[in-house]
């Protein structure tokens, strides 16, 4: 008999498929069942005549530590995109960003439309100071239009979510993340990342998952049994299955419209203004891979509210061009974006086993890749450390 310790992980998401690449480096005989045909959970891209779709707009940052680990971007084209934002305030747009990069940014630091000089030492201080388990505005209240004007309209694109309602401590995390990174998107799309991530792994796609013990899984496809068991599903499907409380998610739609070659040849990101519209790209300005020649594709994220003709007005006054008349390629509609890190939760949840069964997925953790992959690392080191 072989002493080969076998692993079943229920999904091929970020977390499932970094658990699966641990484990197996470590000697385990390891399987994942996947429902989709797939994988990468909501990390994928579709090719939709010629344009580059990604499932909800996506940046990569390559400086997350276990995507550095996972040695997932090695050989891929990839483009970064600048450290900045184009902020629209009134009829202006402002410009902000890292003076790191460029010095240049430094004229909008300065613009008193974002804010104060002391609201902006305000900030620095905060960026210094231990962290309080509070919500993020909350955290910031003191930093004023800095707050409302800047970090406010961009953060509520990462988050998916107002600033009130999500975790100061989560938040800090990401803002770590963002200043020691340069964030970006692959030339093939977000989805050959978790296609990099799925090599050399043994995944069965196509697999509807129903049932989780600590030794087997019940699915479409038949039983299924193993030493250990990791649930690395979707975090609604996983506390369902698991009986766990379930998570709140947020929702957010992406807008592909396909625009004229030469209509915008800005690479940065806008937000601002009122309407629906919490951000907006023309992410072939950034990887010409996105659209196909002649064209320029570009994104427009909102929370699930407004009506098209509403996005498209917002997205002319971001723009200041007409958008009436941009040909909407998809408008994706996601109601389990991201889950909601809220005050008073851990930034990783400390016991990744439940009921026998390990747990893995980034509402385990933060809400983001880095989040993802690092419960994955959790679960699979969890299942080493029982040997």
């Amino acid at each position: 008999m072989s002493d080969t310790k076998t692993v079943i992980i229920c999904g091929a998401g970020w977390a499932g498929m970094h658990a699966a690449q641990i484990l197996q480096r470590e000697g385990y005989k390891v399987k994942v069942l996947e429902r989709e045909n797939h994988p990468g959970g909501r990390v994928v891209t579709e090719n939709l005549d010629g344009f580059l779709i990604d499932y909800g707009f996506q940046v990569i940052n390559p400086s997350y530590a276990e995507l550095k680990e996972s040695r997932a971007l090695a050989g891929i084209d990839f483009y970064k995109l600048p450290k900045a934002i184009d902020l629209r305030i009134g009829m202006e747009t402002i410009r902000i960003g890292d003076p790191r990069q460029s010095l240049s940014y430094l004229k909008g630091a300065l613009n008193r439309a974002t804010g104060t000089i002391g609201e902006k030492l305000k900030f620095l201080r905060y960026l210094r100071r231990e962290t309080e388990d509070v919500s993020f505005g909350q955290a910031l209240y003191e930093t004023g239009d800095f707050f409302e004007n800047v970090l406010s309209p961009f953060l509520t694109g990462v988050f998916l979510s107002g600033p009130e309602e999500v975790s100061n401590r989560m938040a800090r995390e990401l803002i770590h993340w963002f200043i020691k990174g340069n964030p970006g998107v692959p030339a093939g799309g977000v989805g050959s990342v978790s296609q990099a991530l799925s090599r050399n792994l043994d995944i069965e796609y196509g697999v509807e998952v129903t049932r989780i013990d600590s030794k087997s899984v019940e699915t479409s496809n038949g039983n299924f049994e193993a030493d250990y068991v990791i649930a690395a599903l979707d975090p609604l499907s996983s506390a369902q299955i698991l009986k766990l409380p379930l998570p709140k998610m947020n929702r957010s739609k992406s807008w592909y419209f396909k625009i004229a070659e030469d209509e915008i040849d800005s690479n940065v990101l806008k937000v601002g203004g009122i309407g629906p519209v919490i951000n907006s790209l023309v992410i072939s300005n950034i990887a010409p891979s996105y659209a196909p020649a002649g064209s320029a594709l570009l994104v427009a994220t909102t929370l699930g509210d407004g009506t098209e003709a509403e996005v498209r007005s917002h997205l002319s006054y971001l723009w200041e061009v007409a958008a009436e008349n941009w040909t909407l390629l998809k408008c994706i509609d996601i109601p389990n974006s991201l889950p909601n890190h809220a005050p008073g939760k851990d930034l990783v949840v400390e016991d990744v086993l439940f009921n026998g069964v390990y747990v893995a997925g980034d509402w385990m953790a933060t809400p983001s890749q880095q989040g993802a992959l690092l419960s994955g690392r959790r679960a699979a080191n969890a299942i080493i450390a029982d040997q």
